[in-house]
C-alpha cells in the first residue's frame, strides 16, 4: 500500500514505505520522552512506537505526583493508517524535525490528560550504532538518538493540572532490531543462562551552559564493555561536542536495594578535562512495567505485541518506596526496569537529567 512518505525522494529500499526491509518480528520505530517539574511534584514519560511486521502502533503516558505513578497504555492495529503517529486519544506531532514535537493525550476514561510542547535545546546527538548476536542470531541492531530541552503546557493527573514552564526534558529516537519487541523472543539454539550480571548507566542531562549524553556497560567485576557520549552545546554557542573517552563511578544505594540514592561519577572528554557529575533522585524512579516494557500489559506480553483494532488499559502504582512497587491495596507487584530522573551538578554548575542505573545479576564491586 501507498502512503504520503512514498511521495518523497527518500526511499532506502525497493520497498514502500508501508514496509520495512527485515522479517524480523521485533523490528520497531520509537518515540520516548520525558519531561518533570524542578520541585519534583511531578514528572511525565509518553512514548510511541511503530512495529511494521506485527502490524501495530502502540504507545503510552505515565505520570507521577505524591508518590504514585498512574498509566495509561494504548495499542492498535497499524494499518490502514500507518503513518499517523496516533493511537486512541495520544499523538505526537512533529512540528519541527529535530526540535519540537507536540505531545498530546485527550481527557477520557483514565486519570492523565495533557497538551505539552517538548523543544530540543541541544543539539540531538546520534549514539554509537548497538549491533550484538547470540548463538548466531541478531538480537540487536539499532540505532538512537537523544536530545535535552524543554516541556511547557499543561498536565493533568487525576484532577490536578500541573503548568509546565521550561521543565527539564529529554528524549530519545530508536528503530531497528531489539530484544523484547513483539510478545517473544525467538530461541536459536539452547536457552541463553542468566549471565554473570552487568552494570549499566546512561546519563542525558543539562545544566545552563551546556549539557552532554553519556553510556556505560560493565560486567560484574567491573569490566568495560563499551562507553558512548559526549558534551555538547547550543548551536549558536559554536562549541563543537567533546566527545566522552572514559567514566568513573561511585554509586551509593538505597540500603538493601538496588535502587541508588546518590551517584558520582567522573567523565573525562577527548580534550582531557574532566567533568565532576553528582547526581540525586528527584522524583521516584519510572517503573517501566507500567508503561508497557517488558512483561507490560495485562496480558505480560510488553511492547509491539498485536492486541486486536484496538486496546487501551489503565492503572494506578504506588511508587513511594525507592524499589518495592504496590498496587492500591498495598501488594507488591512487579516493578519492570527502573528509570530515574535527577537533580545534578556538573562541576559545580546545577542542573537536571535524566539517570536510569541498571544493576542486573550480580556485582562484585558494589556487593549486589
Amino acid at each position: 500500500m501507498l502512503t504520503e512518505l512514498d511521495d518523497t525522494l527518500l526511499h532506502q529500499a525497493p520497498l514502500p514505505f508501508a514496509s520495512v526491509s527485515t522479517s524480523d518480528h521485533r523490528f520497531y520505530d520509537r518515540y520516548w520522552f520525558e519531561g518533570f517539574a524542578p520541585d519534583g511534584s511531578a514528572g511525565l514519560i509518553v512514548s510511541m512506537g511503530r512495529y511494521a511486521n506485527m502490524n501495530v502502533l502502540d504507545g503510552f503516558v505515565t505520570a507521577q505526583q505524591d508518590g504514585q505513578q498512574y498509566n495509561v497504555r494504548f495499542s492498535r492495529a497499524l494499518r490502514p493508517a500507518v503513518a499517523e503517529t496516533r493511537v486512541g486519544g495520544l499523538s505526537v506531532t512533529l512540528e519541527e524535525p529535530l526540535r519540537v514535537l507536540r505531545l498530546k493525550l485527550e481527557e477520557g476514561e483514565h486519570p492523565l490528560s495533557c497538551d505539552l510542547t517538548w523543544t530540543g535545546s541541544l543539539p540531538a546527538r546520534l549514539e554509537d550504532h548497538s549491533f550484538s548476536r547470540v548463538q548466531g542470531r541478531a538480537v540487536s541492531d539499532m540505532y538512537r538518538f537523544a536530545q535535552v530541552g524543554t516541556v511547557s503546557g499543561t498536565l493533568s493527573i487525576d484532577g490536578r493540572t500541573h503548568r509546565a514552564s521550561d521543565w527539564f526534558g529529554a528524549r530519545d529516537h530508536s528503530w531497528g532490531v531489539r530484544p523484547g519487541v513483539g510478545g517473544f523472543e525467538p530461541l536459536t539454539g539452547s536457552p541463553p543462562g542468566a549471565g554473570a550480571g552487568r552494570l549499566f548507566l546512561w546519563l542525558a542531562f543539562r545544566v545552563a551552559e551546556f549539557g552532554g549524553y553519556f553510556q556505560l556497560h560493565e560486567d560484574h567485576l567491573g569490566r568495560r564493555q563499551s562507553i558512548d557520549g559526549a558534551l555538547v552545546w547550543p548551536e549558536e554557542a559554536g562549541q563543537p561536542e567533546l566527545r566522552v573517552v572514559d567514566a568513573q563511578h561511585e554509586l551509593s544505594f538505597h540500603e538493601g536495594t538496588r535502587a541508588f540514592s546518590h551517584a558520582r561519577v567522573t567523565l573525562t572528554t577527548e580534550d582531557e578535562q574532566r567533568w565532576e557529575i553528582e547526581a540525586e533522585p528527584l522524583l521516584t524512579a519510572w517503573a517501566y512495567k507500567g508503561t508497557g516494557y517488558g512483561t507490560g500489559y495485562h496480558d505480560e506480553k510488553g511492547l509491539g505485541a498485536y492486541r486486536g483494532e484496538y486496546l487501551e488499559e489503565t492503572d494506578v502504582y504506588d511508587v513511594s518506596h525507592p524499589e518495592i512497587v504496590r498496587d492500591l491495596k498495598g501488594d507488591p507487584i512487579p516493578s519492570g526496569h527502573r528509570e530515574q530522573p535527577v537533580k545534578l551538578t556538573v562541576n559545580g554548575r546545577a542542573g537536571y537529567g535524566h539517570f536510569p542505573i541498571m544493576v542486573m545479576g550480580p556485582n562484585e564491586r558494589y556487593g549486589l
